[in-house]
């Protein structure tokens, strides 16, 4: 990878790091949101198509987010940036990236209904 592609990338990451971020931190002063999480604890890994890895953590009613892989985690969520970007900006469903196939989430089944206030 050239000097230049690698910046590319380390941009992309962490514009799409940030407004998963910024949309978790927006989706906590929801009352359904802190509802579903309440006393909730999980790890989720999101894998893009690229490779790139991010992780949540579900603890202590709230959410954080970060770059990186995790070891075992209760949930491994599967999808590309594009739908990654418009889950969180809401302007998809997390049904409607469930149904095309452009979301895939392997964990519970009650982990799979409360993911729903995440996205």
């Amino acid at each position: 990878m050239t000097a230049e592609l690698s910046r590319e990338v380390n941009a992309m990451t962490d514009e799409l790091l940030d407004l998963m971020r910024e949309r978790i931190a927006i989706g906590l002063e929801r009352e359904k949101t802190m509802e579903a999480i309440e006393g909730w604890e999980r790890t989720a890994l999101l894998t893009l198509k690229d490779g790139r890895e991010y992780n949540f953590v579900v603890k202590d009613n709230t959410i954080v987010v970060d770059a990186g892989g995790l070891d075992a985690p209760d949930m491994q969520i599967q999808s590309d940036e594009d739908t990654i970007t418009k889950l969180f900006l809401e302007e998809m469903s997390a049904a409607k990236a469930l149904v095309t196939r452009k979301l895939k989430v392997k964990g519970s089944a009650s982990d799979l209904m409360k993911i729903r206030h995440i996205f």
